[in-house]
C-alpha cells in the first residue's frame, strides 16, 4: 500500500460533492449572491505563526479569547485589535473558555508539561480581565533585557575564572537564550499563585462545555489525566462558582471523557466517554440518572433546548436520541455510508432536528439533519474524492482526512455551519431560503457558474506554501450587526469571517 500524508493531501484535494442538500422541490442548493469567498476575503485575519489551541467569544461578544501555545491573547470584537495577553500556563493551553454570564472572567486549564522542564501538575486558572489590566505580567521586552544583562554577566565571570573559559558566539547566544526561558516561567509561576486556581483538567473538546448556562458551576477533572483504553477511574467535578468549593463529584466512567455537559434548564449533567456509555446526572446531588451502553466508543452529545431530550454519537456511526423523560431510546440512526466517526453536532432551536457531522471511515465530509418529528435524515452533504487528480488507491485514501468536525445551528435555527477539516473551508446552508454560502483554501474549488466562473472553473493551482485549514472554530452572533461570525483556527492565524442573519 503507498503511503500518503497530510501535507501530500493538502495538495493533492480538490473540492466536489457526492451529495449535497436539496430544496423541498428536489432543486440542488445554490450559492447566495456573495455565497463563494476564499482566504484573502474574510472580514479580518489575525496573524500567528502557527495554529493557535482554540477560541473562545465572551457572553456579551466584546471579547475573543485566542489561545496560543502557552498564553492567551484577548482581542475586542468591533475591529479585533489586541488588548491583552494573560500569561500564567508554563505549557501549552489545553482548554478554555468564558463565563456564560460576566463578561470579564475567564478560565484555562494547562497539563504542566513542557519537554525539557521539570514536571508541573496540571493547573487550572482564574483569569478576571480587569485585575490583569491593573497588575500586567513583567512586559516581554523587559524580561528579554533582563535575560541579556543575567547571560552578560555570566560571561564576564565565565571569562574571568581560572582557567579562563574562552566561549564561542554560539556559545553566549545559547547560554542567553536558556536564561530567557527560565525567567519567564519564574515569573508565570510566581504570578499565577496570586491568582484562584484548581488542580486538574478542563474539557471543552467535541463541543462541550465547561460552565453551566448560569453560570454557577464549573465542570472539570482532578489531578493528572488518567490512561485512555484502560480501566482507570475518570471522575468529574461540579465547582460552585459562588462558594468557590466542589459540590458533588460523578464517579463511574473508566475511559477517556469527550464531551461533558450541563442540560439548559440546569437540571441535569451528561457525560459521553470511551468507556461505551453515555451517562445522565441529577444536577442537583450527582446522582445517576441514566447509563446509555453503546457499541463502540462515544464521541460527542447535546442537550436538545428544551431539555427533553438528550442526542450523543457513538463511534460505529451511530447516533443516539434519547427520552430525559423515561429514558427510553427515541433514534437510533446510522448513516447509509456506513461506519464512522460523528464528532460534531447541534440542535436547532425548536428541539425538533439534530446536525450531526462526520468522516474517518463513513463518507467523507459527511454532515446531516435528522428530524425527529419526521424520524428521518432530511438533508445530507456528502463530499467526493472524485475531482481529486491521484491514483485510484490514492483517492481511496484521501476520504480519511475529511470530516465535518464542527457543527452549530445559528440565526435562531435557520441556518447550519460546519467546519470541514482537511478541506480547510466552512460551509454555511440557509434551511429556509435554500441558499449557501462556502469560505474556501484558494486552489481547491472549481467555481460554481452560478457565481460568475467561467465554463472551466478556476483556481486550480496551489502554491508550495499555502496555509491549511484547522481543525477548530468559534461561531457567534453579533445582535446589533445582524451578523453571524465565525473565527478559524488556521495554521497561519485566525481568520474572521462574516455571514447575514435573517432575523
Amino acid at each position: 500500500m503507498p503511503s500518503y500524508s497530510s501535507h501530500k493531501f493538502y495538495k493533492d484535494w480538490r473540492y466536489s460533492l457526492a451529495k449535497d442538500f436539496t430544496s423541498p422541490f428536489g432543486e440542488p442548493v445554490k450559492y447566495a449572491r456573495d455565497g463563494f469567498r476564499t482566504w484573502g476575503s474574510e472580514r479580518y485575519m489575525i496573524p500567528f505563526s502557527g495554529s493557535p489551541n482554540g477560541a473562545s467569544v465572551n457572553s456579551d461578544k466584546s471579547l475573543i479569547a485566542i489561545a496560543w501555545k502557552e498564553d492567551i491573547h484577548i482581542y475586542e470584537t468591533a475591529n479585533f485589535t489586541q488588548v491583552l495577553v494573560l500569561r500564567g500556563h508554563v505549557s501549552p493551553i489545553e482548554g478554555f473558555d468564558f463565563h456564560t454570564k460576566d463578561p470579564k472572567l475567564l478560565v484555562s486549564a494547562a497539563s504542566g508539561f513542557r519537554p525539557g522542564s521539570a514536571p508541573r501538575e496540571p493547573t487550572i486558572i482564574f483569569w478576571n480581565l480587569d485585575d490583569e489590566k491593573d497588575n500586567p505580567m513583567l512586559d516581554e521586552k523587559i524580561i528579554s533585557k533582563i535575560a541579556g544583562e543575567a547571560a552578560e554577566t555570566a560571561i564576564r565571570s565565565l571569562q574571568k575564572e581560572d582557567p579562563r573559559l574562552n566561549l564561542s558566539p554560539g556559545d553566549e547566544k545559547s547560554l542567553s537564550t536558556t536564561i530567557e526561558p527560565a525567567i519567564t516561567n519564574t515569573v508565570k509561576i510566581r504570578g499565577a499563585a496570586s491568582r484562584k486556581s484548581l488542580i486538574g483538567r478542563l474539557q471543552d473538546g467535541f463541543q462541550s462545555h465547561i460552565f453551566s448556562p448560569s453560570g454557577s458551576y464549573l465542570i472539570y477533572m482532578p489531578g493528572e489525566r488518567p490512561r485512555s483504553n484502560g480501566n482507570d477511574v475518570w471522575d468529574i467535578k461540579i465547582y460552585s462558582m459562588v462558594t468557590h468549593e466542589d459540590i458533588f463529584t460523578l464517579s463511574g466512567h473508566s475511559d477517556a471523557m469527550m464531551w461533558i455537559g450541563f442540560s439548559p434548564d440546569e437540571s441535569m449533567i451528561a457525560t459521553v466517554s470511551w468507556d461505551r456509555t453515555m451517562r445522565i446526572w441529577d444536577a442537583k446531588n450527582g446522582d445517576q440518572k441514566y447509563m446509555f451502553k453503546t457499541a463502540n466508543q462515544n464521541w460527542t452529545g447535546g442537550f436538545s433546548p428544551n431539555s427533553k431530550k438528550f442526542a450523543g454519537t457513538c463511534g460505529d456511526g451511530t447516533l443516539y436520541v434519547y427520552s430525559m423523560i423515561d429514558g427510553t431510546t427515541l433514534v437510533q440512526h446510522k448513516p447509509e455510508t456506513g461506519r464512522g466517526w460523528l464528532r460534531a453536532l447541534s440542535w436547532s432551536a425548536d428541539s425538533q432536528a439534530v446536525a450531526v457531522g462526520g468522516g474517518h471511515g463513513g463518507g467523507p465530509g459527511l454532515l446531516f439533519l435528522y428530524n425527529l418529528v419526521e424520524n428521518k435524515v432530511t438533508q445530507q452533504r456528502v463530499l467526493s474524492t472524485d475531482a481529486c487528480q491521484v491514483e485510484p488507491e490514492i483517492r481511496r485514501m484521501m476520504g480519511s482526512y475529511l470530516e465535518c468536525n464542527a457543527v452549530k445551528f445559528v440565526d435562531g435555527g435557520r441556518k447550519v455551519v460546519t467546519l470541514i477539516s482537511g478541506d480547510g473551508g466552512f460551509e454555511t446552508y440557509d434551511v429556509e431560503t435554500w441558499e449557501k454560502w462556502r469560505f474556501a483554501r484558494p486552489g481547491v474549488d472549481l467555481l460554481p457558474k452560478e457565481i460568475g466562473a467561467d465554463e472551466d472553473g478556476a483556481g486550480n493551482g496551489m502554491g508550495e506554501e499555502i496555509a491549511h485549514g484547522g481543525y477548530m472554530t468559534t461561531i457567534w452572533e453579533d445582535e446589533k450587526r445582524k451578523t453571524v461570525l465565525i473565527a478559524s483556527m488556521d495554521s497561519d492565524g485566525v481568520r474572521i469571517w462574516d455571514l447575514p442573519m435573517s432575523r
